[in-house]
C-alpha cells in the first residue's frame, strides 16, 4: 500500500488534525531512513503529544508503523515490531 493509500484510509481520516500532520511529516521525512534514526524522533513526538495532552492509541501507532515500514525489508520490519513491543 502506498503512503497516499494509507492517508486515504478511514482510520487516518478520523485522526486528530495534529496527529495527521505529525504522521504525514514523519512519513515524508523518514523515507530511506533507518529505523535506528527514526526511533528517537518518534519518542520526541510522543513527548510533544503528551505535553499537549494527546497520545497515539495502539491502533494509531500501528497505522503509523505500517506507513513508516511499508518499504522496509522483512528483517527490518521484524526489528521495528520488536522495538515497538518493548516501548
Amino acid at each position: 500500500m502506498q503512503q497516499q493509500d494509507f492517508f486515504s484510509t478511514p482510520e487516518f481520516q478520523k485522526l486528530h488534525p495534529l496527529k495527521k500532520q505529525i504522521i504525514q511529516e514523519i512519513a515524508r521525512n523518514s523515507q530511506n531512513e533507518s529505523i535506528e534514526s527514526m526511533i528517537p524522533k518518534i519518542m520526541n513526538i510522543n513527548k510533544e503529544l503528551s505535553r499537549r495532552n494527546l497520545n497515539f492509541t495502539k491502533s494509531e501507532s500501528r497505522l503509523m508503523i505500517n506507513i513508516l515500514t511499508q518499504d522496509m525489508s522483512p528483517a527490518d520490519k521484524q526489528k521495528v515490531d520488536m522495538i515497538m513491543s518493548m516501548m
